[in-house]
């Protein structure tokens, strides 16, 4: 008769896991059913600085160097941008291939993230719907000219 593991998963639900063969109670390896010890060792503190007590480990930035709007953001993101691109241009000749290669990839990943940031505030703003609806009628406008059509 094949049994299941009796324990309950950290949810509540009950486990489904066959049990490790031999092991008395009848546990799967997830839940001690194998010889080594299940979890962490004691005293392992790798949580403060890797999963959920991250936040309260480090610490959270002045409220007066944190931008209140979405302009404020971009703001701040386009003067470290502007500050990388000149740092890099000034030490080109100076870092190894490795050092430069990381910052030209710090470099796009900001300016990724700078568009995706104006992106964003004119689509938050309206203006993205307007331009697109313009460009429609522009074109269907043109292609009615075209076609000799009127839409």
């Amino acid at each position: 008769m094949k049994t299941h593991c009796p324990a309950t998963n950290k949810d509540g639900t009950p486990c489904r896991a066959f049990p490790v063969r031999g092991s008395d109670p009848p546990l799967c390896s997830s839940h001690g059913g194998g010889r080594a010890p299940v979890g962490a060792p004691a005293g392992n503190q790798n949580a403060r600085s890797h999963g959920f007590y991250v936040n309260e480990v480090a610490p959270l930035p002045d409220p007066d160097d944190v931008p209140d709007s979405i302009a404020g953001v971009i703001h701040d993101l386009a003067v470290k941008q502007a500050r990388l691109s000149k740092h890099i241009n000034g030490h080109l000749e100076s870092y190894d291939i490795d050092v430069l290669a990381r910052l030209l990839q710090l470099h796009a990943q900001t300016a990724s993230r700078l568009g995706r940031l104006l992106r964003d505030q004119r689509a938050l703003s309206g203006e993205a719907a307007d331009g697109i609806s313009a460009a429609i009628a522009q074109a269907l406008d043109e292609l009615s000219t075209e076609l000799g059509t009127n839409f």
